[in-house]
């Protein structure tokens, strides 16, 4: 694994809820590779493939509803940039659902720069490092490679991205919020998923209202 994937693996993992801290797969890298960590790998029989079962839907709100979340927004390098960037444009940026989020930059698809990845990963992040940021939220890490340019967004789709990042931060806060496990959250959002007509009705969709293309087909 060549340093520039792994900083695009840790990135999409900084958003999951699921994710312990900041720079969680650099962290996992880290453990392996410098400090020789190894893990069991028990050799398990192949399942065949079975249907995803729908547990029903779990009522988040704006991503506020019970716990906060702001996704990519990050207060520390609003107020840093001036200091630490100074000739950039501004101290942060907005999607284009005009959400306010850390500074990023964009190209024609998802890029990660190789050489600043490197750099980063072979260079600037040693075990000290990773000590000190196991103690940081998983999303200040997803900050950070979109902050310093290392990640750029691909043009125009950076709502996208705030929504993966305020749906994982949500989820994460509610869990922290709750105190509990990754299995003990599982079994919370399936206890209390709603149904599809409760869905419905939060969307505000009237379902005796005719549908056009159904009546076409």
């Amino acid at each position: 694994m060549t340093p520039q994937q792994l900083v695009a693996i840790d990135f999409f993992l900084s958003m999951h809820h699921y994710a312990p801290h900041a720079f969680p797969a650099l962290a996992v890298w880290h453990d392996v590779n410098v400090l020789g960590r190894r893990y069991p790998v028990p050799k398990l029989d192949g399942l065949p493939k079975t249907d995803i079962v729908l547990d029903g839907w779990y009522p988040v709100g704006q991503y506020d509803r019970d716990a906060p979340s702001v996704g990519l927004r990050s207060f520390d390098a609003e107020q840093w940039n001036p200091y630490r960037h100074p000739g950039r444009p501004g101290r942060y940026a907005r999607t284009t659902g005009g959400e306010q989020t850390v500074y990023f930059e964009e190209a024609t698809q998802f890029e990660v720069d190789a050489e600043a990845a490197c750099a980063f990963v072979t260079c600037s992040y040693d075990t000290v490092f990773m000590l000190d940021t196991q103690h940081r939220d998983a999303m200040d890490s997803a900050h950070f490679w979109l902050n310093e340019g290392i990640v750029k967004l691909p043009t125009g789709m950076a709502q996208r991205y705030q929504d993966m990042a305020k749906r994982g931060q949500y989820f994460a806060r509610l869990a922290q919020r709750l105190n509990l496990t990754p299995a003990e959250l599982d079994a919370h959002l399936v206890e209390k998923g709603i149904g599809d007509d409760e869905h419905q009705a939060l969307l505000g969709y009237d379902t005796t209202q005719l549908s056009l293309f159904a009546e076409a087909a």
